[in-house]
């Protein structure tokens, strides 16, 4: 989520702008049958709901609490102790074949957001603290720890088939332009350099406060870095919202929204990057469908979502609609449309 105040800006490599409109292939799959469908967005949510449900109960208010600043500290060592049973249990239940291994890194991040927030929100003792670090590095996922990459979590991975066969057609095209808001650790950006963004001259531009967790930007540098992306990624520090204007109007072949899901938010991110893209590039945004926790908790940026379509109504083409949406900029697409006279 993009949050957090504005810095200065940091670039890797220079900012440059292509003048050639994105390819459009003849009759690819995307162009042909626009994908609305609920199943990958149901088979995505089976897959991460794995929280016990006397846990999940127990999660939600939690983070209720914290939201509200009424969880008393005394509850601390209880939680706690709860953390500990249920991270035991994804393990269990892991190892039986009853969850997939998506679920249990996902399980494990939520406990992982759980814990960081009881740090951050509650006086806690030295003895607590500790018992809650050795739970944080319990909850990595062993693939994570051992891996070159330095990443806590994985948001993406279970999106990259879908892109391939919906945004394959990009890879090798020279001199594409690209975006991404909210790049937390760079899981996504070095997959969108490394598949899509292989010709030469191409570029994302990826903008994110990096405030939001400890480390997060000296692993997004460190990724980045191992995966041999520099070059190709251009790291801009800030809020989307007041970033996005410095870019030139219809210059980017493909933007990525994953920023952060307040409705306003949402919103902006959405109005400016539409001017932004080029006519026939692509715009995504993700988490159309996450429903895994309340409204209340502003993780599902699909209601705002539905507005800005609303407001560009007849100007793209759909290319899939589930867990994330993706449009095309129709060619002779003609800006947001008006709200209405007052009365």
């Amino acid at each position: 989520m993009v949050r957090g105040s504005y810095s200065v800006e940091e670039r890797t490599t220079p900012m440059t702008v292509n003048d050639k409109g994105i390819h459009q292939p003849g009759e690819d799959a995307s162009r042909a049958r626009p994908h609305r469908s609920s199943a990958r967005a149901t088979q995505i949510r089976q897959q991460l709901a794995v929280l016990s449900d006397r846990f999940r109960s127990s999660y939600l208010d939690c983070f209720q609490r914290l939201q509200e600043r009424t969880l008393d500290e005394q509850e601390v060592p209880a939680i706690v102790g709860d953390v500990t049973a249920e991270l035991e249990d994804l393990g269990l239940r892991y190892q039986a074949g009853q969850i997939t291994e998506a679920g249990l890194a996902y399980g494990r991040t939520q406990i992982r957001d759980l814990l960081q927030r009881l740090v951050d929100g509650c006086e806690l003792t030295t003895q607590t603290r500790r018992t809650i670090d050795r739970l944080v590095v319990d909850s990595l996922p062993r693939s994570l720890l051992s891996a070159p990459g330095r990443y806590t979590q994985d948001w993406f991975s279970f999106h990259e088939e879908h892109w391939r066969r919906h945004f394959g057609h990009l890879a090798g095209q020279p001199g594409l332009q690209a975006v991404e808001i909210g790049s937390f650790e760079g899981r996504s950006a070095c997959w969108i350099v490394q598949n899509l963004l292989i010709g030469e001259n191409s570029r994302l531009i990826c903008i994110d406060p990096f405030a939001d967790y400890p480390g997060q930007e000296a692993n997004f540098d460190h990724n980045v870095r191992a995966a041999g992306c520099a070059e190709r990624i251009v790291k801009i520090r800030g809020r989307s919202q007041q970033l996005l204007p410095y870019l030139a109007a219809g210059s980017y072949d493909f933007i990525y929204v994953d920023g952060s899901h307040e409705v306003l938010d949402v919103l902006q991110d959405a109005a400016m990057c539409w001017r932004l893209v080029r006519p026939g590039g692509l715009l995504v945004f993700d988490d159309y469908e996450h429903s895994l926790f309340p409204n209340s908790f502003g993780m599902s940026a699909g209601p705002a979502i539905d507005t800005f379509l609303g407001l560009v109504k007849g100007q793209y083409e759909l290319i899939f609609q589930d867990w994330q949406v993706a449009v095309r900029k129709n060619r002779r697409s003609h800006g947001i449309r008006p709200l209405g006279r007052p009365v």
